[in-house]
């Protein structure tokens, strides 16, 4: 099957719910989050696709049936407010719930071969793409690596 890249982010998107966690999942390219004044667990989701590396994965009999393999890579960065609880291990433990629920998906669209967290520290360090800076934060990151395929 012959799979987009957005339909590779829909199949991850659907594996993340945001009614399966207790804190809210933004995804970049949707509407910039507003963080609340009170400072809140959050995660920011990245779908960052490397691409299929200029080059066929495998031959399939002549022009426009070549398997073209995509790399991506899921960054799930998840915010704890510092000082409220523990927040490096607040943050790492909300990383490892997305990182839990990837981990070693298949479907018929995409496949996924890690799903490692990362403790990142001062979320006012980091810039994202449609995201503000996270001061008063604590973060990790849920990196979740990933194939999926295309036929051209």
């Amino acid at each position: 099957m012959s799979t987009t890249e957005a339909q590779a982010r829909a199949a991850v998107r659907a594996q993340l719910p945001g009614s399966a966690f207790a804190f809210p999942i933004y995804w970049q390219g949707d509407d910039a989050p507003t963080l609340p004044d009170t400072p809140a667990a959050f995660a920011f989701v990245v779908f960052n696709n490397e691409g299929s590396g200029g080059r066929p994965a495998a031959f399939g009999g002549g022009r426009g049936r070549n398997l073209y393999r995509n790399q991506a890579l899921v960054e799930a960065f998840v915010f704890a407010p510092t000082g409220s609880e523990p927040s490096a291990a607040a943050s790492s433990d909300r990383a490892e719930q997305i990182a839990a629920r990837l981990r070693s998906f298949r479907d018929t669209d995409i496949s996924v071969f890690a799903a490692d967290v990362i403790f990142i520290g001062d979320g006012s360090k980091i810039r994202l793409p449609g995201l503000t800076a996270a001061n008063n934060y604590q973060c990790s990151v849920a990196e979740i690596s990933l194939t999926f395929d295309q036929i051209g």
